[in-house]
């Protein structure tokens, strides 16, 4: 049995493409406005709007230790189920081996 013809292909349908493209680019244009701002406060440009949301996206340091726990989290179950889900496979092939032998 060929290896290759294992692999499950899913085309994934336009609307989640579309989603997904959609929420990436949300996530980095607020990352670069959140960037923007602080390089503004760190040059000296000040206005009434940056300071506002200065103040809106730098509130404490323990909203910064809340966030950064909160990514590791998010990584380590993304990490746990790639692990489960690779090793599922993996059963999955074995078992398609056996039984074509």
């Amino acid at each position: 049995m060929d290896k290759n013809k294992l692999v499950i292909r899913k085309k994934t349908s336009i609307w989640s493409r579309l989603r997904r493209m959609i929420l990436l680019i949300v996530l980095w244009a607020v990352a670069i406005y959140v960037l923007t701002i602080n390089l503004c406060f760190i040059f000296g440009i000040y206005s009434d709007a940056l300071v506002v949301n200065y103040s809106l996206f730098n509130l404490s340091f323990h909203l910064y230790k809340l966030l950064g726990n909160l990514v590791i989290a998010i990584g380590g179950v993304i990490v746990l189920y790639g692990i489960v889900h690779i090793r599922n496979l993996k059963r999955k092939a074995a078992a398609h081996d056996k039984n074509n032998a």
